[in-house]
């Protein structure tokens, strides 16, 4: 009978134990420090294409070590990085947070217009005033801020502005980025801490005119690559001068080369120490954006040296962070997650040298004709007043005067732009808002990249393998893929490797990042975390 008691204490202490180290397990603390890493044209193939050539302590080391998430894509129509990162780092769509793209079409200024465009801010280095108020959701970053009364600490630095702001969020204390015409770091006033102060500090020695003044050519011999350079024989070299003008352009080749990636990782660097970042109980954010798209490039595929090249580089830059943040806090105290934007495309030329269907969309030219056609209707008005990013803006004020009906004469424009060659299908805002449970997949990015500030009175979708372009022939959006896909990565802290082919959509990221901080979710957030990321930290 003693034996019989004793065991039963003895068992019940060890599960009050195990119970008690599961709790501990399950409430163990957050990482000190998040470093997302957004990369600028990344995909897993590109990855896969190299992997042979990457170093131990890059790419491989977050792919090897950390868990890979492969089907995670974007639901939504691509209209620039903007609208990309937004919904990453808010965990919902544009229907929800209103960055419908990298610009719009402002019915109040009768102009399309920079969605980062504040009148109201100040620049810091630079005559641009931007912020991120056409942000109207909170992101991952802000509900940290607010969570620990802005005791956390949040940093962007970026290539770009629109990068830069929309991974930092509202309450971000820096978002820095690259000035075209100063070769400097810059900022808004919209943020606490202004420019941050080691961007200042690499202002006042200016070094990233520095860095823009090396050449970038091959990193090693030329004829090791796949592909030959742009444009030239495979055994001829490149040689590219960050600083120069890009042709026919007052832009500088700074911004796709390896240069920018080194600068924005010495950056990241100096802000971890001299902001202390990660060095206390309260979590903190580090937002970085890379790039791997090269000056002159025509398609998402790698087809060049330099496309090659500017991936070993960044692989070298991310290697040099990551063993940084080690030595200075410790991966196991650190949380990296890294994503990409919708990038795949492959150029109307290009698919139709392979007999591909394909072609040029060109709004501008296609409003001229539709506005010809309306006036032939309704009498001699203007009654397009707009057109952005597949978006026709209608003449409202115009139809209200003459009070015709706005729900009839949107549908008379889309079902005259489905003449339009290269038009798969035409959307009234109408059909869009009222759309119910029954939606087809056809209509869903659209509803999931409307929103009433910035959308259009007719929105279109281009068939496969066609391109928008805007009255400077460039290309409006990064795909022409349907869906588009992105590898998602978490690396670091209480991640175990694995390979994760649930599909997931991209505002999952948020939430987990969430979970994983046990902070409150985006407050329009509508993603659910990843199931496979969560289970592994419980």
């Amino acid at each position: 009978m003693k034996f019989f008691v004793l065991n039963f204490w003895l068992l019940l202490i060890f599960n009050v134990l195990a119970t008690y180290v599961a709790a501990q397990n399950f409430t163990s603390k957050p990482p000190r420090l998040v470093v997302g890493i957004m990369i600028d044209g990344l995909q897993q193939r590109h990855i896969d294409q190299l992997w042979n050539r990457f170093d131990s302590y890059g790419f491989k080391q977050i792919v090897e070590k950390g868990a890979i998430c492969n089907n995670i894509y974007y639901n939504l129509l691509s209209a620039g990085n903007a609208s990309d990162i937004a919904t990453v780092m808010t965990g919902t769509t544009p229907y929800y947070h209103g960055v419908t793209g990298n610009h719009y079409f402002s019915r109040k200024n009768k102009e399309v217009q920079s969605i980062i465009y504040d009148e109201n801010e100040l620049g810091i280095g630079t005559k641009l005033t931007v912020s991120a108020h056409h942000l109207l959701s909170s992101t991952v970053t802000d509900e940290l801020m607010l969570n620990f009364s802005h005791q956390s600490k949040t940093y962007a630095v970026a290539i770009n502005p629109e990068e830069a702001l929309m991974l930092a969020g509202h309450t971000a204390n820096s978002a820095v980025w690259i000035s075209d015409e100063t070769m400097k770091w810059i900022t808004t006033t919209y943020y606490s801490d202004g420019l941050a102060a080691s961007a200042d500090e690499m202002n006042v020695n200016d070094q990233i005119r520095k860095y823009a003044s090396m050449i970038w050519e091959p990193m090693y011999s030329p004829n090791t690559y796949l592909y030959p350079p742009q444009g030239e024989n495979k055994k001829t070299s490149f040689e590219y001068k960050p600083d120069s003008k890009r042709k026919n352009s007052s832009l500088l080749l700074l911004k796709n080369t390896p240069t920018a990636n080194a600068v924005v990782a010495d950056l990241a660097y100096r802000i971890i120490n001299q902001e202390k970042l990660g060095t206390d109980d309260y979590p903190d954010f580090l937002l970085l954006q890379f790039t791997v798209k090269t000056p002159y490039e025509k398609t998402s595929v790698i087809n060049s040296a330099e496309k090659e090249d500017i991936y070993l580089q960044l692989d070298k830059d991310i290697q040099y962070l990551l063993q940084k943040i080690d030595s200075k806090i410790g991966m196991s105290q650190v949380l990296v997650f890294m994503f990409g934007n919708q990038t795949n495309f492959h150029t109307p030329i290009e698919l139709g040298n392979n007999k591909i269907p394909a072609g040029y969309f060109n709004g501008d030219r296609s409003m001229a004709l539709l506005n010809t056609y309306l006036m032939a209707i309704y009498g001699q008005e203007k009654w397009v007043e707009g057109y952005y990013g597949k978006n026709i803006f209608l003449n409202r004020r115009k139809i209200e005067e003459k009070k015709l009906n706005l729900y009839d004469i949107q549908q008379t424009v889309a079902d005259f732009m489905l003449e339009f060659e290269g038009v798969q299908a035409a959307f009234t805002a109408t059909q869009v808002l009222n759309a119910n449970s029954q939606i087809n997949d056809q209509i869903i990015p659209i509803r999931n990249s409307f929103h009433k500030n910035s959308s259009g009175d007719v929105i279109l979708t281009l068939l496969p393998g066609w391109i928008e372009l805007n009255e400077n022939n460039q290309p409006v959006g990064e795909s022409n893929a349907v869906i588009s896909y992105t590898p998602v990565y978490f690396y670091g802290w209480n991640i175990k490797p694995q390979k994760i082919n649930t599909f997931y959509p991209v505002t999952s990221i948020a939430p987990t990042l969430s979970k994983i901080l046990n902070i409150p979710e985006p407050n329009a957030c509508v993603g659910t975390p990843i199931e496979e990321i969560i289970r592994e930290i419980k």
